[in-house]
């Protein structure tokens, strides 16, 4: 008889929860009005662009980094709060550039978060910022971190949507990817949805030769040849992060040696 009571409250707890999540996975999908800004502060926030090349040295993209006002030292740094930025500010403060007038050709990466890219609002967000940066093309990059767990609701919205992004012909890259193998088998599954990864040169530098020989960048350019994704680098900073991307035929090359990051402001769209 308890066992009886006990599943049935369980059968109850679950029905709870999944009406719940619908609810408000129906209610977030209705607030598409993402347009214009809402979290106070945000003139105090804005992109810089830098700059991305390919292997002959011609421009190929630009990322989009944010960066906030300290008026203690009168700089424009990385913010602490990132996470309090949803889509909508994204909106905002790329509305006030002027990147798509630079070149028309190349792609515009943006930076998301995970909680971003699994909103039920991407597509919006997705359909706005194609047009927004046109003729650019659009590559989303986000992040996995090893030390958090992707529970099964976050998994199905996450598949859903990257499977989503390449039907909209959006390019989905994984940085900031790292070269224990721990971590590659927990991204491993979400590898064939991608179109790319993208290597920090920080994380895979040597720090002894009873690790690197198996955890380096080498291995993940043949892991990513085997699920049909293309390898970017980043974070170079010398003439040999150049030599080591020729060495692995990386296409997209980013970092201060490329390029620093710079303000380009759209005064026509205030």
């Amino acid at each position: 008889m308890l066992i009886e009571v006990l599943i049935i409250i369980a059968l109850i707890f679950f029905i709870a929860c999944a009406i719940a999540i619908m609810v408000s996975y129906i209610w977030a999908r209705r607030q598409n009005g993402i347009f214009p800004k809402t979290m106070d502060g945000i003139d105090q926030y804005r992109f810089d662009f830098q700059k991305i090349v390919d292997k002959d040295g011609h421009v190929s993209g630009y990322e989009a980094l944010l960066r906030k006002y300290d008026a203690a030292d009168a700089k424009w740094s990385l913010p602490e709060d990132i996470a309090k930025f949803t889509l909508r500010e994204i909106i905002y403060l790329l509305n006030k550039s002027s990147i798509e007038n630079k070149y028309p050709d190349a792609f515009l990466a943006i930076n998301i978060s995970l909680t971003q890219l699994v909103d039920p609002r991407y597509v919006y967000f997705i359909d706005w910022l194609t047009g927004e940066i046109y003729p650019m093309n659009v590559h989303i990059e986000f992040q996995i971190d090893p030390t958090k767990t992707i529970g099964p609701v976050m998994h199905s919205r996450l598949t859903r949507n990257l499977r989503l992004s390449k039907k909209m012909g959006v390019k989905v890259i994984l940085e900031q990817v790292s070269p224990d193998m721990k971590y590659y088998k927990k991204v491993k599954k979400y590898l064939k949805m991608l179109s790319g990864v993208k290597i920090p040169l920080s994380k895979f530098q040597k720090s002894g030769d009873s690790d690197w020989f198996y955890h380096n960048i080498g291995d993940w350019v043949r892991l990513s040849k085997d699920s049909n994704v293309t390898v970017d680098l980043t974070e170079i900073e010398a003439i040999e992060g150049v030599e080591l991307a020729d060495l692995f035929y990386v296409g997209n090359r980013q970092g201060y040696f490329i390029g620093k990051p710079e303000y380009l402001e759209n005064t026509l769209k205030h």
